[in-house]
């Protein structure tokens, strides 16, 4: 398989609702999984683990739980105000046409990679601001980005 640049990779890198329903490699699969370790985290603590889901009837089920997750979030894009410009609103339809695809066909996709955390042990510096921490997330988002990538 060749190699693609690091930064070819983050010019390409796109949001897919459209997934591929071909088998994954073991060998690639690991190399991704991989790849996801190397992250940095705060504290060097790699807060998270991967869980990966092949089974078909746990795919339906997170599936499932997407779907719900989806039908709740895309309730604002159809509830735009009235003065909404066209461009916009047929933005938010392709968004929406899109997110509708992915919650259906959600489960088709060969594998799902499930990040987990333990908030307990979280390098979180802002929890005690009386609000809801974001430092936190800078322990997990790299390693989602580097298993996208």
């Amino acid at each position: 398989m060749a190699e693609m640049g690091i930064y070819e990779a983050m010019k390409t890198l796109r949001a897919v609702r459209r997934l591929r329903p071909d088998p994954i490699p073991d060998e690639v699969l690991h190399r991704v999984l991989e790849a996801a370790t190397w992250a940095p985290s705060g504290g060097n603590r790699q807060p998270w683990r991967i869980v990966v889901v092949k089974d078909p009837p746990r795919k339906q089920r997170l599936g499932a739980l997407y779907t719900e997750q989806w039908n709740e979030y895309v309730k604002r894009y159809t509830t735009m105000p009235s003065d909404t410009p066209q461009p916009a609103r047929e933005r938010a339809g392709r968004t929406v046409r899109a997110g509708n695809y992915l919650a259906a066909h959600f489960h088709e996709a060969p594998v799902i990679a499930v990040f987990c955390f333990d908030p307990t042990v979280l390098a979180v510096t802002d929890a005690k601001l009386g609000r809801i921490p974001v430092v936190g997330g800078g322990s997990i988002y790299p390693a989602v980005q580097n298993l996208l990538l």
